[in-house]
């Protein structure tokens, strides 16, 4: 079962909604849904606090097939040869508006470089 499927039967399961999940996460709505819709991951910690609004175990929550390794301990998650390095969406978002502004900074050196 993938991730979605759990997470949104757990919500219905709880008696929440989409929003009241999103903010006990400080995340927005859309984001929590497309987590719902396996349409992004959450990242290691956002899945520690989910699992810990529904009362579940951690691994609970990972799809089937998927191993977390912890790099610090060796400890394992659901061990199927899989592994997640996630980094948050925060971060990723981070790095795609500074990918922006280095595009822009060279535009704009490439358009003064014309003009000589």
């Amino acid at each position: 079962m993938k991730i979605g499927q759990k997470l949104k039967g757990m919500r219905i399961e709880k008696g929440l909604s989409t929003i009241e999940v999103a903010e006990k996460l400080d995340i927005s709505e859309s984001t929590y849904r497309r987590f719902e819709n396996d349409k992004s991951f959450p990242d290691v910690f956002t899945l520690d606090k989910i699992a810990k609004i529904y009362d579940k175990d951690f691994s609970d929550l990972l799809p089937e097939g998927i191993t977390i390794v912890n790099n610090n301990t060796g400890e394992h998650y659901n061990n199927a040869g899989y592994y997640i390095d996630q980094q948050s969406e925060k971060l990723i978002e981070q790095y795609e508006i500074r990918l922006k502004e280095k595009d822009d900074q060279i535009a704009l050196l490439k358009s003064l470089l014309d003009k000589k």
